[in-house]
């Protein structure tokens, strides 16, 4: 994930060396005499004040290198523009672009990043600071003690007793689990079909022994201790935990099997404690410390990874280190300060905000394993070593529902869907804990009565504290926001009504960690329903080559082969499979994988708001100029999608795509410019406002086909058969345009309103 830090600006007098003609005469060129502020984050609106601007702001651009900034207002002594994301550090160019033409500045502009200071006065730590740690926190010989003590466990039963309402059904799910596999089969080492993955231990590590361990400590029934412990000397047996081939499952792995022995410590006798302790650290403390120390024995450097194999790894390490510290307290100490160092890369990957690249299932997959083993290193080091200090990771507890509608949550990425009131992404309690944030323990309480009591599995139950709930006070998320690090914009007519219009926009980095091809992806949510979907998410589970790298390359000439298969064949991973534009759809990939989407303006007040992404980069091949702007318009519950676009080849396709499961109760017009979706006794329309000559076409949900396009369908139908997930429950609402040359606005209108007759204005004149 990049990390965005304030901008610091360097602007000096812009000198231009050349004339700006008009009809022949010369004018006076521009010049830049102030700029407020000076500094901030992308997002940041600023202001240039100057003389000889053009007096429409929509005929000038400001260049900051290679990067092309629309105005978002201004006049001939002001131009005002946002910094857009994905500005790296370094020194650019200023110029200005007017009349078509470019005027270059003997200055330039400066960025940058606050990551160049020390992130923590505690980094690095070393093995004596560790020692000291465990020393302080007085916890030699106790157990339990990495996320929870005795004293804990009957804190929590006495909730359990005192609190049904909420926390039984959680409860009840952890014992019922317990209780099953007390007769089940032990699990033994099974590598997947694609020969990478040991998938038992997933279950083992993340489900079985973590219910069997609170199961054993809520009754005391030495049963679940006994089953624990035969899963446990398994596993020892095993001939690996996939330290050489794939640490996620070592790091998932070592992390439950901390937590039983930790819990069931006291059932143990010294030799079985012994052979636990021998197996743990054959099978994962040892490759773990020599992977990090040597950078030998590994498939790829995981520790050094900004994503969510830094948080299982590391914190799988740290937990397991903790649980069994006095068996050789100079390894451990070493141990978990290598892990710990290398952590505070994943937790910089959560500034400025708290938001994950990766989307919620990675987000939440990465931190259970992170945030147990910052509670472990808090309870048994009495520290987390400046790990906890950062701001994103403060805030990152409230990411699920900043990215959340009144009827879903945003997909993106290999992310699975989230869609309708009972089945949004959830938080988690240790965040409202830790940082002791009543807020958010009351919104994620409230959520998970929502849910009918649900919580967020063994690991809420652990962490939630009662008194802190009755704290908190309703905090509303804002009906506007960036959420900077997922490049996730959004505008929500209200907070209170479940039918609240809501549209939301992907934009950032087609290379994020587990990203598809969706930059510019849209979401809708209307009259209580999900209208447009941005993705389809992730493909379940993966097949052997969907990582794979894919030709024809993006970069290659127009082909209709299929001649390599991998990442960019599959459905739900193309731009076709997205609420995205396609151009000249054909074998390779529809947009640009290390493209970027930037945000370039944006405005809010009481009745409306918008968004606009720069797709340029993203679609660089086929459009020399592309913008996607999205609006709401709160008081005629107004949602308006706009694309304005040139493509560079004559005679192009072009598709509009909006996928959606409202294709069964949705029906065309006449003329096929207005869809409308009848639910639950209220009618969404959806309606062209331009070009003129464009038409709606329904493609229904099917459980027999893919619904490629009709130009991808014969050069995917036969090398991908049986390869991609049925998309049963997701039709589309499609436009086609042929012929595409020059200039192009796409325009669609989703409202209440059936006379609705409002025309496209241009994005450049867009206003609150």
């Amino acid at each position: 994930m990049r990390i965005f830090y304030p901008f610091i600006f360097l602007f000096f007098l812009l000198a231009c060396k050349d004339n700006v003609t008009d009809n022949g005469n010369d004018t006076q060129i521009p010049t830049i005499e102030k700029i407020s502020p000076l500094s901030g984050r992308s997002g940041t609106q600023v202001t240039i004040t100057g003389n000889n601007f053009a007096e429409n702001f929509a005929y000038e651009l400001v260049l900051l290198g290679e990067n092309e900034i629309i105005p978002s207002g201004g006049d001939e002594s002001t131009i005002t523009f946002v910094i857009p994301t994905h500005i790296t550090s370094g020194n650019y160019p200023i110029k200005i672009k007017l009349g078509g033409k470019e005027f270059e500045s003997n200055y330039s502009f400066n960025v940058e990043k606050e990551s160049d200071k020390p992130i923590s006065d505690k980094i690095p730590i070393d093995k004596n600071s560790v020692t000291k740690g465990f020393l302080k926190a007085g916890v030699e010989g106790i157990h339990p003690r990495l996320f929870y003590n005795e004293a804990r466990i009957a804190e929590i039963m006495s909730v359990v007793n005192g609190d049904r309402k909420f926390v039984a059904r959680t409860y009840s799910d952890i014992i019922n689990q317990a209780k099953n596999l007390l007769s089940a089969p032990l699990k033994v080492w099974k590598l997947d079909d694609t020969n990478l993955r040991i998938s038992t231990i997933h279950e083992i590590g993340n489900t079985d022994l973590p219910v069997l361990s609170l199961a054993y400590l809520f009754t005391k029934d030495v049963k679940y201790a006994e089953r624990c412990y035969r899963q446990m000397q398994s596993m020892c047996s095993w001939k690996d935990w996939g330290a050489s081939r794939h640490f996620l499952d070592t790091g998932i792995g070592a992390r439950g099997f901390a937590m039983a022995y930790d819990a069931i410590y006291d059932y143990l006798n010294d030799k079985q404690r012994s052979e636990l302790i021998d197996g743990l650290r054959r099978l994962a403390l040892e490759p773990g410390k020599m992977q990090i120390e040597t950078g030998q024995g590994q498939a790829w450097a995981w520790y050094n990874s900004n994503n969510n194999w830094n948080g299982i790894c590391n914190g799988g390490l740290i937990c397991a280190a903790l649980a069994v510290y006095e068996s050789d307290p100079d390894f451990m100490s070493q141990l978990i300060a290598l892990a710990a160092n290398k952590m505070m890369i994943y937790m910089q990957s959560f500034e400025p905000d708290g938001a994950s690249e990766e989307g919620l299932m990675y987000w939440s997959y990465g931190l259970t394993n992170a945030f147990l083993a910052l509670e472990a290193m808090q309870r048994n080091l009495t520290t987390t070593y400046g790990l906890t200090d950062l701001n994103g990771i403060s805030k990152t507890g409230w990411f699920p529902y900043n990215v959340s509608g009144p009827v879903g949550t945003a997909t993106f990425g290999d992310d699975y869907l989230y869609y309708g009131k009972t089945n949004k992404f959830l938080s988690y309690f240790w965040f409202a804990h830790f940082f002791n944030d009543p807020n958010l323990a009351k919104k994620h309480y409230d959520e998970c009565i929502s849910r009918q009591g649900m919580m967020n599995g063994y690991h809420d139950l652990l962490f939630y504290y009662p008194e802190l709930v009755n704290q908190g006070i309703v905090s509303e998320i804002p009906l506007q926001g960036y959420v900077k690090g997922a490049d996730y914009m959004y505008i929500n007519q209200n907070n209170s009504d479940i039918n609240s219009f809501y549209v939301g926009m992907h934009g950032g980095d087609n290379s994020a960690s587990h990203g598809h091809l969706d930059a510019g992806s849209f979401y809708v949510q209307a009259n209580g329903e999900c209208i447009f979907i941005g993705s389809l998410g992730t493909t379940n589970p993966y097949p052997a080559d969907y990582f794979d790298e894919t030709a024809p390359y993006y970069e290659s000439n127009s082909t209709t082969t299929a001649s390599s298969p991998g990442r960019f064949y599959y459905y739900r991973v193309r731009t076709e499979g997205k609420s995205c534009l396609v151009v000249n759809p054909d074998a390779r990939p529809e947009q640009n994988p290390k493209g970027m989407a930037r945000l370039i303006n944006q405005n809010s007040g009481n009745n409306s708001g918008f968004y606009i992404l720069d797709m340029s980069d993203i679609y660089k091949r086929d459009m020399n100029k592309y913008i996607r702007g999205i609006k709401l318009n709160r008081v005629t519950q107004t949602i308006t999608i706009q694309d304005e676009f040139t493509p560079k080849k004559n005679g192009s396709t072009v598709y509009w795509l909006g996928h959606t499961p409202q294709t069964g109760s949705m029906t065309l017009s006449n003329d096929k410019k207005v869809a409308t979706c009848f639910k639950s006794g209220k009618s969404t329309i959806i309606r062209i406002v331009s070009p003129a000559d464009a038409a709606f076409e329904i493609v229904n949900n099917t459980e027999t086909d893919i619904n490629y396009l009709d130009e991808t369908r014969p050069i995917f139908s036969s090398i991908m058969k049986q390869k991609n997930q049925i998309n049963k429950w997701y039709g589309k609402l499609q436009i086609k345009l042929q012929n595409v040359s020059g200039p192009t606005t796409i325009t669609v209108e989703i409202t209440n309103n059936s006379a609705s007759n409002n025309p496209s204005v241009p994005i450049n004149e867009w206003n609150l």
